[in-house]
């Protein structure tokens, strides 16, 4: 029987599918078309590879998924508690550094002329945020809890630090660059 654990999820993947797809389409993306539904084992294997395809495809488009993506990868997997607080305490040092990173290379500290991705750094900052907190409520309580949760959010943030890296070329770092490499007007 599917329970919430199982359908939920389905569920909520199944709707950020449809919210990527009806937002491209209004703005005139045109995405891989979603296999007519069968419930036959041939489809199941369709429907993945579609959401692969999809993936492929609005990559580009939409690079908030990378970090979502790489969150729940990380997340679904591993165990919510550890044995002692070291990985906790670890993490509470290494997020905060990876928040600078990312907020360094986005561009959000703008000493470069570059574009920032607003909703790739909401979603980014979002999950880091969270992975920190539940790091420091696990030392602050003495209970090494949501250990996934910590794990997801600092894959989340390197993932969000190589998306924005990927995005830094450009008209702007181009315009950068011939600033930097024009002749001195002295």
């Amino acid at each position: 029987m599917l329970g919430a654990g199982v359908l939920g999820p389905l569920v909520a993947a199944g709707a950020l599918i449809w919210l990527v797809v009806y937002t491209l389409r209004r703005v005139g993306a045109d995405p891989p078309p979603f296999p007519p539904p069968r419930f036959t084992l041939a489809w199941v294997i369709a429907a993945v590879r579609y959401i692969g395809e999809l993936i492929a495809w609005a990559a580009p488009y939409v690079p908030f998924l990378a970090p979502t993506i790489a969150f729940l990868a990380v997340t679904r997997p591993l165990p919510s508690e550890t044995a002692t607080l070291g990985f906790q305490e670890q993490a509470s040092q290494i997020i905060p550094v990876l928040l600078i990173g990312y907020v360094i290379e986005a561009g959000a500290i703008r000493w470069r002329a570059r574009p920032v991705d607003w909703l790739l750094s909401l979603v980014t900052v979002a999950l880091l945020i969270a992975g920190e907190t539940y790091a420091l409520a696990a030392i602050a309580n003495d209970d090494p809890i949501h250990a996934d949760i910590v794990a997801g959010a600092m894959a989340a943030g390197v993932v969000a630090i190589l998306t924005a890296a990927a995005q830094g070329g450009g008209p702007a770092r181009e315009e950068d660059e011939k600033r930097l490499n024009r002749p001195s007007e002295h």
